[in-house]
């Protein structure tokens, strides 16, 4: 594969492009757009003013120029290391951040669209000749756009450079997945190995930028609407990047390149976003869903959290798929050994309960999974038999009880290491 073929179109879906950058716009309340590495754009403009989008964009000239300055502003943060704040064409202040791949140039994340001081009338006046637009009515327009601070151009743009890198870092770790897997079909190119990476660091992007944007202000309707946007995008991603991650372990798995990912982490805080997940997507109501960690579960413990969380989340979902409407809830208790502390996960619902052929078999089938077993596709319809590949790799127990009309009960017990201290 020649990387100066792809585009960043390849690597990320251009709705979760769109996505990112309508939350963008809403946040700052400034322009954004996402272009090629030509300049040329790959997403409906956020935010435009009429200035722009209507008057200087609808002629030849004046969209050429365009262009010209996305490119610009691009190249100039690649040489700095930082994001490039400028003074485009029209006279508004726009700022760029690149969008790389391997460090090739693939793309620009764009905004602004601003003003920091009082129009030019005699310079928009010659602009509008150049471009063939009416003198006065582009006046007008240039009139309308917003006069900022500085201050507020710099947060934006600081927050635009951190996006870029994490669709950068987005783009490389699916071109990575494109290489080394030629298993991967084209859809799941497309989904890419997308928010694996791109959930956690919009989510530390978001809370960094939020806290920009609401110093000094109160958290209207207006804040928790955009606020409810992003969460509920992330939480899109997440699921998107759920799907790419099973298919990377299946892959993983059949090469024998399944490794666990083990670091210190916090329980309730891995409880506490899958639960999160559910609930800003809107698949489970948050009266629904409860859970409580005991006081004797460490606080500190090493663990592969990603692969706990994917567990967690299947048991939910399994829970939730076969009725929609009764409780669900996660308990964490913690059994001490010599060696070692027992965590104990479970996950249960008052549903009308599994079959007792069925538990059985699900009980036998997921408790001995082996990296080598053959998947047995009706229980791989979800992943789900992703959990017994992750119990057995941690050198875990499942244990599942249900009662017809009563609900289901899945119980994962999993050696983990306490951190001293925590």
């Amino acid at each position: 594969m020649v990387l100066s073929n792809i585009l960043l179109t390849d690597m990320i879906p251009t709705e979760i492009l769109q996505e990112v950058q309508d939350a963008f716009s809403d946040f700052t309340g400034m322009a954004a757009l996402i272009t090629d590495a030509k300049g040329v754009p790959i997403t409906k403009g956020s935010g435009f003013t009429r200035f722009c989008m209507e008057m200087t964009r609808k002629s030849g000239e004046g969209r050429k120029k365009c262009e010209a300055c996305a490119r610009q502003g691009a190249f100039m943060t690649m040489q700095s290391g930082r994001p490039a704040v400028y003074t485009c064409h029209a006279g508004l202040t726009d700022y760029a951040a690149p969008i790389l791949l391997n460090g090739g140039f693939i793309g620009s994340f764009i905004g602004g669209q601003v003003r920091t001081e009082p129009v030019d009338e005699d310079s928009i006046r010659k602009k509008a000749e150049e471009y063939g637009l009416d003198p006065d009515e582009y006046v007008k327009e240039a009139k309308a756009t917003n006069e900022i601070r500085r201050e507020e151009i710099d947060k934006a743009a600081y927050f635009l450079q951190r996006l870029a890198g994490v669709l950068s870092r987005v783009a490389f770790q699916s071109y990575q997945a494109l290489l080394q897997s030629h298993e991967m079909k084209e859809d799941a190119k497309n989904q890419s190995d997308f928010i694996m990476k791109f959930s956690k660091e919009l989510k530390q992007s978001v809370s960094e930028m939020y806290s920009f944007f609401s110093v000094g202000k109160n958290k209207d309707e207006h804040d928790e609407r955009i606020q409810k946007r992003v969460y509920g995008l992330m939480a899109r991603t997440i699921e998107l990047g759920s799907i790419v991650e099973d298919k990377l372990d299946y892959i993983d798995i059949k090469n024998g390149d399944y490794k666990l990912s083990e670091t210190i982490y916090n329980i309730r805080a891995v409880v506490e976003m899958k639960i999160k997940e559910f609930t800003d997507q809107g698949e489970i109501s948050q009266d629904r869903i409860s859970y409580s960690i005991d006081d004797d579960v460490p606080e500190k413990m090493v663990g592969d959290p990603a692969r706990i969380g994917s567990m967690i989340g299947k048991l939910i979902e399994s829970s939730n798929m076969y009725n929609k409407e009764a409780w669900i809830r996660v308990d964490v208790k913690a059994l001490k050994k010599s060696y070692s502390t027992d965590l104990v996960i479970r996950v249960a619902d008052g549903g009308g309960g599994i079959e007792k052929e069925k538990v059985e078999f699900m009980q036998s089938y997921l408790s001995s999974r082996g990296l080598s077993d053959v998947r047995d596709e009706e229980v791989d319809k979800t992943g789900f038999s992703l959990v017994g590949y992750h119990i057995n790799a941690m050198s875990g127990k499942l244990k599942i009880i249900s009662e017809l009309g009563k609900g289901t009960e899945f119980i994962i017990s999993i050696p983990q290491l306490m951190v001293a201290g925590g």
